[in-house]
This record gives C-alpha cells, sequence and structure tokens, in this order.
C-alpha cells in the first residue's frame, strides 16, 4: 500500500493529474481498442522484451531459474493488460499499484534500466498493432497519445517507488550491520578466533596422519568461513582488513588444495608454514576489526535480545545476492512456541516472558556463528540456516524440536514439561523477493501446524 507520505509528494499528485486528464480525455470507442489490441498481444509483446534482455547480464541473474522467469513474463503480461482497461482509469489505485511494483522491484533488486527499456519496447509495439486495427487517423494519433502518457505515468510512479523503496533498503541494510555486532564483543572476537584456530589445528594433525587430510574442509566452508562469509560481510564488508581476510581466506584454500596433492614431505612442510602465516595475518586483521566495536544492543527486539524482524529483509537481501555469487543453497526455519495462550493463561505474563527468553537462549546456543535468529513476535523465531538445503535444515530444526520437547523450564516454581514448538522449513528457490520467502516459511509453519 502507498504510504500517505508518498500521496503528498508532489510528483505524485502530478501524475495523479495527468493520468486524470488523460483518462477522460480519451474517447470510449479509442480506448475500448487499445484495451483490446493489448490484451490480444500482450504476450507477444513481453516476448519481444525478452528478447532484448537476452544480453543483459542483471536481468538474466535475476531470472536464472526458468520457473521465476516464466511467472516473472505472466506478470509483465498482466501488467499490460491492467493499465489499459476499456473503462476510465481511476487514478488512485491505477498509481498504488504502479508504486507497490516499484518497491517490489526495488526488494528484488531489478535494475530502473528494464523499467525504462520495457516501456520502449511496448510502446512501440502497441504502436505497431494499431497501425492494423479500424482506427481511423485521428482516432489512431489520439490511441498512440493515450498509450505514450499511460505507459509514461506508470513508469514514472514505478521508477519513484522503486528509488523510494532503495534508500529504505540501504538504510535497512546499514541498520542491519550495526545491530549485527554482537552485544558482548569480546566474547564473539574470541569466539571467532578459536574456531580459526580450530580449523588450523585439523590442516596440521590431519597432514599427518594418513588420508584425514582430505576430509578437512578448505578455511572458506568452515565454522569460521561461514561466519566471515555471511555475519562478518555485515559487519566490516566495507573495510580494508575485510577485504584482506576474504585474499588471505581464498590463498588459505588454494594452499590447502595443493596440500591434498602434494606427496613431497618437504613441500608439504612448506606449504604447512604458509598455512599457519595466513592464520596468524588473519588473526591480527580480526583484532584491528573488533577493535572498532560499539554496542548496539538496545536496537534488539527487548524481550528475546534477538535481531528485531525490521532487519530481516536487508538480511535475506544479503543471502540472496551471495547465492547468486556462490551458488550455496540456504534455509529459513520458522519456529513458534506451541499452544502460547494456554501456557501465558496458567504462568502469567511475567511467566510466559521467561518461557521467552529462555526459548530465544536456547536458539543462539543451537545455531552456527553465521547463522542469523531473529524474533517474529513474542513467540516466534525465525532462523537462517546458510549453506544448508531444505534436507539438512529440516534435520536442524527437528533437532531443536527434539532437545526443547526434553527441556523442563523452572518458571516461579512451577516446572513447565513437555514444551513444544511448530516448525516450518523451506530452502530458498530462486525468488528474489525477500517478503515471499517469509511468506513461504510462514505458510509452511501453518501447514505443519494444520497436520497436528
Amino acid at each position: 500500500m502507498l504510504s500517505a507520505a508518498l500521496w503528498e509528494d508532489e510528483d505524485f499528485a502530478q501524475l495523479k493529474v495527468e493520468i486524470s486528464t488523460l483518462s477522460s480525455a480519451i474517447p470510449a470507442p479509442v480506448r475500448a481498442m487499445v484495451a483490446s489490441t493489448v490484451r490480444h498481444f500482450a504476450v507477444e509483446l513481453v516476448d519481444e522484451l525478452w528478447k532484448d534482455l537476452a544480453h543483459h547480464v542483471r536481468v538474466q541473474a535475476l531470472f536464472d531459474s526458468e520457473v521465476i522467469a516464466r511467472r516473472f513474463r505472466g506478470t509483465l503480461s498482466q501488467w499490460l493488460v491492467d493499465i489499459f482497461p476499456k473503462e476510465p482509469i481511476e487514478a488512485t489505485p491505477f498509481l498504488m499499484r504502479q508504486a507497490e511494483i516499484g518497491s517490489t522491484h526495488a526488494r528484488i533488486q531489478i535494475p530502473t534500466s528494464l523499467s525504462l527499456l520495457a516501456a520502449r519496447v511496448f510502446k512501440r509495439g502497441i504502436y505497431n498493432n494499431l497501425k492494423h486495427t479500424r482506427l481511423s487517423r485521428d482516432e489512431f494519433a489520439q490511441a498512440a497519445l493515450y498509450v505514450s502518457g499511460v505507459i509514461d505515468v506508470a513508469t514514472a510512479a514505478i521508477v519513484a517507488a522503486h528509488l523510494s523503496g532503495l534508500d529504505r533498503n540501504l538504510r535497512a541494510e546499514e541498520a542491519l550491520r550495526q545491530v549485527s555486532i554482537d552485544h558482548d564483543f569480546r566474547a564473539e572476537r574470541e569466539k571467532q578466533k578459536a574456531s580459526l584456530a580450530e580449523w588450523a589445528q585439523a590442516v596440521f594433525f590431519g597432514s599427518h596422519i594418513a588420508g584425514e587430510a582430505d576430509g578437512v574442509l578448505p578455511l572458506s566452508r568452515s565454522e569460521f568461513g561461514l561466519w566471515f562469509s555471511h555475519r562478518a560481510n555485515l559487519l566490516f564488508g566495507r573495510t580494508a582488513e575485510y577485504a584482506s581476510i576474504a585474499r588471505l581466506v581464498a590463498e588459505a584454500d588454494e594452499l590447502v588444495r595443493r596440500l591434498h596433492d602434494e606427496a613431497d614431505p618437504a613441500r608439504r612442510e612448506k606449504l604447512l608454514r604458509e598455512i599457519r602465516q595466513i592464520v596468524g595475518q588473519i588473526n591480527n586483521l580480526l583484532s584491528v576489526q573488533f577493535s572498532h566495536s560499539f554496542d548496539m544492543g538496545s536496537a534488539k527486539d527487548p524481550l528475546s535480545r534477538l535481531l528485531n524482524r525490521r532487519y530481516l529483509r536487508a538480511a535475506i537481501s544479503r543471502e540472496v545476492a551471495l547465492r547468486r555469487k556462490t551458488s550455496r543453497p540456504f534455509s529459513m526455519i520458522m519456529l513458534e512456541i506451541s499452544q502460547f495462550d494456554t501456557l501465558r493463561a496458567r504462568l502469567g505474563e511475567g511467566g510466559a516472558d521467561t518461557v521467552v527468553q529462555q526459548t530465544a537462549a536456547m536458539l543462539l546456543n543451537a545455531v552456527r556463528s553465521s547463522d542469523t535468529v531473529f524474533s517474529m513476535g513474542r513467540e516466534t523465531f525465525l532462523i537462517i540456516r546458510v549453506g544448508s538445503d531444505a534436507r539438512e535444515a529440516a534435520a536442524f530444526a527437528r533437532s531443536i524440536v527434539d532437545s526443547y520437547a526434553a527441556t523442563h523450564f523452572s518458571i516461579d516454581g512451577q516446572t513447565v514439561l513437555k514444551n513444544t514448538l511448530n516448525v516450518g522449513v523451506i530452502e530458498y528457490d530462486g525468488h528474489p523477493d525477500p517478503r515471499r520467502l517469509v511468506d513461504q516459511v510462514a505458510n509452511a509453519l501453518r501447514n505443519e501446524k494444520g497436520g497436528k
């Protein structure tokens, strides 16, 4: 829904006047002929646009799945039909719809150049098809004016909302970067240094035990590597130190690959010394990065101390971008405390809050440093599980549910037994809209509850 603030914007007020004036000035027979022509040729017009996009790298990357590309093309065809109704255009609903589309484009990062290209292709295609209708010369001129005006106003509204959405996304991403900094920054630093040391130890021990070296993960896929790609990226992604660590991680992976293939003992020792040096350099760079720490704990959900859901869209968008670069899967897990209303009636508000806090703490202890846990409401939580397909994420979710069911909560002398979690799990399917992904995992949760 378009915000009230946006309707007060001078540009949108002007667009409303333009579309109202244009629609009322076009005779009904001309408007009906345009509507009929567009309806008949909408699919062909979109096919023509798709040919022009064949070499548009950014757009093709967004729609690398045939299913998603087909769905988007169908949406475009319907959009063309919708903006040219037989009856006069109602300015407010018309502009609201275009603004919604622009906001969606911002979320899924469709470039504005696509909207402008589509406008040119569609106008040209509709003109050519209108030439073969029974319109007189004067009626054709009116139809061409109408088509051009409607598409121009629609595109202007889409682009304006798109730019506004991009601005919101940038602000949310920056906020997410800040609140992702752990409340206990020193503990996080030590945890990641320990993870890095554990990986290095596995490499050194594995290199001296026959067959063990082949089982060592690359640094980029280790516990530390996942944290670095998915969480440190938010914290330090724009710093020179982060870029240096990224380069060193890639170098470490290459050295490990060479270590697996090297049989000469002297050369293996040399490779191990280089890996040790890289680990030391990464440790030093981590210390520099963490030295710029600051506390943003107040921006978290005050009850659970988890990240607030208003940062979820930015977090998903970053994972989608990483998915395009690495092709590694990620999944979403939504959990809900079962029969929470009954629990609240039994324990009171304070007792119910304690259960929420203990549940949140349990989830934080269960996930990896690279995963992210959000509060989605009082008794509902969401986990972004990185590097995991649906099967692994479902197994992880089931382990949480089983552990939770076996946990006894002691609340003001009352023991809460056999408390359970409802859970929904989905794997990212390639669709670029974060909102759709959240809706999917919410539906999975509802279906799971309905099946009980």
